[in-house]
């Protein structure tokens, strides 16, 4: 009895602490992060809207809509701020991290639960993922869950792993494309390895037709945003610098998007390439390790990931590009779990030690974006009271804010910001319908007398209609204030 209750005290306080720990780095960052960039500030207009209009939107635009009903109906309940947004982000953190404490324990033993657990936390991403008001943390937790439960489907025939599997399946695929195309490789890898085995997958197509028979209200939209992305969509064929990217951007010590602040480009090139040649040795090693039904598990959660990838890779190169680097954290999850059983295989032996290093080494990586983010949030935080002290200095006059198409993501923003002011976009010609932001249209800017106008980096030619009375320059934009001559 006491050597029972000293083995649940030694994976259940550490597990535990691991919970914690990442409770309050996701409510630390939730709380110095003040500002938000256009797709955040997607996330935050949409849930004004009801639930049928949040259908109808998204119907329009390039993901599905639970994401937002969650996002919605958590709001409704605990508050609508930017922080108790961001805290939803981080709750799916943490209901990944409990996967590692009830599924995965039992499935693969003590050290490989707290060893993905650890992985989970100590991973720079996931600061982007539990803060970012985003559906890509429970994009991750939605794939991790339909991946476990089909590993538990290929172990035992219970039924009960058959619904789990399911429910986790159609979330996924109303949460993000990429987690769809996850959950649809899940299926044909499950019916390829219990046929292998010799187990009648009957069943498995039943719950899969139960599945799209539940994705089915969704097809219609779904059909629809394919040929809008047929003819429109802001992801570019990657480039070789991009293509990069995807190669380290879930260990990356600084968001991609955000400038350098406490270190410089080959500062971040030796670390990374130092963990490149970490993850090389670790490859090696576990390919040397003989294989037994482990490490075949740990190869199958891997090959979710790289399925999925080189999926949408293909699309990328011969439909259309679909691929960009945050829209691989969907299928994070198992790719952390496979990492997490290669790890725990790798402890036995003299591997242990790499592991060890490489842990510490992305620990190191994990703080360093922190303090990184944290000086840029700093950043960010100065630009909001210089917009807000330049909208409200002395009688501003006209309520009037427009930009023209270039500087939409900002005029988007600010009208979350500033919620009271006229939001127009002038962009001739242009019937695109730009809800959830309370954006209108026009086709000339000649009928105001003075107004606000936002602009990228650099200030317009205005010609002679029209003076500049006033202006504010920041990093990636310019608010002038005009009056006609």
């Amino acid at each position: 009895m006491e050597k029972e209750n000293q083995s649940i005290a030694r994976f259940y306080i550490p597990a535990v602490l691991l919970i914690l720990i990442g409770a309050f780095v996701s409510v630390y960052n939730a709380s110095i992060t003040h500002s938000f960039w256009y797709d955040e500030a997607y996330s935050i207009a949409l849930i004004k809207y009801s639930f049928s209009d949040i259908w109808l939107i998204t119907a329009s635009d390039v993901h599905p809509p639970l994401y937002y009903y969650m996002l919605k109906i958590f709001s409704g309940i605990f508050g609508g701020s930017i922080f108790d947004l961001r805290i939803f982000s981080g709750l799916g953190i943490i209901a990944t991290l409990l996967i590692g404490i009830f599924p995965l324990k039992r499935l693969f033993g003590e050290r490989t639960a707290l060893m993905f657990m650890i992985l989970v936390l100590i991973m720079p991403v996931t600061q982007y993922l539990a803060t970012e008001i985003r559906m890509y943390s429970w994009a991750l937790f939605f794939v991790l869950g339909c991946s476990v439960f089909a590993y538990r489907v290929y172990l035992k025939k219970v039924f009960t792993n058959y619904i789990f599997m399911a429910l986790f399946a159609i979330a996924a695929a109303y949460t993000h494309y990429y987690a769809l195309v996850s959950v649809g490789f899940i299926y044909i890898l499950l019916v390829i390895a219990l046929l292998r085995k010799g187990r009648n997958v009957v069943r498995l197509i039943l719950f899969s037709l139960i599945v799209l028979l539940a994705y089915s209200p969704w097809i219609p939209a779904f059909i629809s945003q394919i040929q809008s992305v047929q003819h429109h969509f802001w992801i570019k064929i990657p480039t070789a610098k991009e293509f990069l990217l995807f190669l380290y951007y879930f260990f990356s010590p600084k968001e991609p998007s955000h400038p350098y602040t406490i270190f410089t480009l080959p500062v971040m090139s030796v670390a990374l390439s130092i963990m490149f040649v970490l993850i090389f040795a670790g490859s090696i090693y576990v390919w040397r390790l003989p294989r037994d039904k482990r490490l075949s598990a740990g190869d199958g959660f891997v090959l979710v990931y790289v399925a999925t990838l080189l999926i949408t890779f293909l699309i990328t190169y011969l439909v259309k590009p679909i691929s960009t680097p945050r829209y691989t954290t969907c299928m994070l999850g198992p790719l952390l779990l496979g990492i997490a059983i290669y790890c725990g295989e790798l402890w036995k032996s003299k591997g242990k030690y790499l592991v060890i290093v490489s842990f510490c080494f992305l620990t190191l990586l994990s703080v360093t974006r922190l303090i990184s983010e944290t000086k840029y949030n700093e950043d960010q935080d100065r630009e909001l009271s210089e917009i807000s002290r330049f909208f409200h200095r002395g009688s501003r006059e006209p309520k009037t804010i427009i930009s023209y198409i270039e500087a939409y993501p900002e005029l988007a923003k600010l009208s979350l910001i500033l919620p009271d002011r006229e939001y127009l976009l002038c962009s001739p010609a242009d019937e695109t319908n730009y809800r959830p932001f309370a954006i209108k249209t026009i086709d000339s800017i000649e009928s105001f007398d003075s107004f606000f106008l936002v602009t990228p980096d650099t200030i317009p030619e205005m010609g002679g209609n029209y003076r500049v009375t006033d202006k504010l320059v920041l990093s990636k934009k310019t608010i002038l204030l005009l009056q006609k001559y």
